[in-house]
């Protein structure tokens, strides 16, 4: 008792009750979604599996935090590189692995030990070892190339953004930011003319004339829910938009939770950002402070790109709402991410 008591007492409770929030959150959305028992069960396996692993992580300090990133991140390229030889697709993209009766996406679990081996290296250039740099450009273009690919543009602008954004923090030069910005619109070019599925996402977020499924019923879901929602599981939009209980569960919580309840779920999501960013500015330790800021970059950005594309504000991406929408690999991401951050911000780390 008195191990769990410290343990308690060390972490950021703030957050760690929020992110609770968010995944039973994403439980009461996937009973409500899902008419399959299966898929309900896997759901609610997967989120106590997540909290067991966020805890676990949290539990870690941040240099035993690098070994086990550096061994999960050579893991994960291993398996990225086997998902190009097999032939397993799913919609057209080769992303995922399947093991037994689960598919795996090594390109989900790849971005916390990401982060982390970034922020390592970008602190270890600001002391003088600049030979880190080289080595970490090296990392990330190869880790792009291979995700890009799969194809998966949501997830490469993500962890490019996520990439240059911990550069920006770190005060590399304003000349790396660009060309990231450059890089971004290279990237997004480069798969319009190749990838005939981003084609057609963007002619149709830029056509009024083009069909637009999806998002129609998306923004039809909001409509019907109003401001206080039809009530969990009485909503019919749910069961006619695609990938409902995932890329659109935001829209699903719109018509059965209606709009108070979206705006809880934003407000849980920007609480968390906020928290964590003032907490990363009484972090003196660069590596830290860098990988405190990029963890939380990847996870606003990934529950924005989610959101806005619900609302038809941006092309869809493909992308969950982090611990909200159901998928194994993306629970087990967001878990780890939360965990390391939870880490970091421990006061018996310091």
């Amino acid at each position: 008792m008195k191990i769990i008591e410290k343990w308690w007492l060390s972490i950021d409770k703030f957050n760690f009750v929020f992110i609770i929030s968010l995944g039973i959150t994403g439980v009461i959305l996937s009973l409500s979604v899902n008419d399959n028992f299966y898929l309900i069960n896997k759901h609610s396996i997967f989120f106590i599996i997540s909290v067991f692993l966020m805890i676990l992580f949290s539990t870690i300090d941040h240099k035993n935090i690098r070994r086990i990133s550096l061994v999960g991140f050579v893991l994960l390229i291993f398996l990225l590189l086997i998902i190009l030889f097999i032939d397993f697709e799913i919609k057209g993209a080769k992303r995922w692995l399947k093991i037994l009766n689960f598919t795996l996406q090594p390109s989900e679990i790849i971005k916390p030990f990401f982060i982390i081996l970034t922020s390592w290296c970008i602190a270890q250039a600001i002391n003088s070892r600049k030979h880190y740099m080289i080595v970490l450009f090296i990392f990330f273009i190869f880790l792009v190339s291979l995700i890009l690919w799969q194809p998966d543009l949501g997830m490469t602008i993500l962890i490019v953004s996520t990439f240059f954004c911990q550069m920006f923090v770190a005060g590399i030069s304003l000349f790396l930011v660009f060309f990231g910005i450059i890089l971004l619109t290279f990237m997004s070019i480069f798969s319009y003319f190749v990838f005939d599925h981003v084609k057609k996402r963007i002619n149709s977020f830029f056509d009024p004339g083009a069909e637009t499924f999806q998002i129609d019923l998306s923004i039809k879901a909001f409509k019907s829910g109003g401001v206080f929602g039809k009530g969990p599981g009485q909503g019919i939009l749910k069961e006619k938009i695609p990938d409902a209980n995932t890329d659109f569960i935001f829209a699903v919580a719109g018509e059965e939770l209606g709009l108070i309840f979206c705006i809880i779920i934003i407000f849980i999501i920007l609480s968390i950002i906020i928290r964590t960013l003032i907490l990363a500015l009484r972090i003196n330790d660069p590596y830290k402070m860098i990988a405190t800021t990029g963890l939380i970059c990847s996870f606003g950005l990934q529950s924005f790109i989610n959101i806005f594309s619900s609302l038809g504000l941006i092309p869809t991406k493909g992308m969950t709402l982090p611990f909200v929408s159901y998928g194994g690999s993306s629970m087990i991401s967001i878990s780890i991410l939360f965990g390391i951050l939870l880490s970091l911000t421990n006061k018996n780390n310091e």
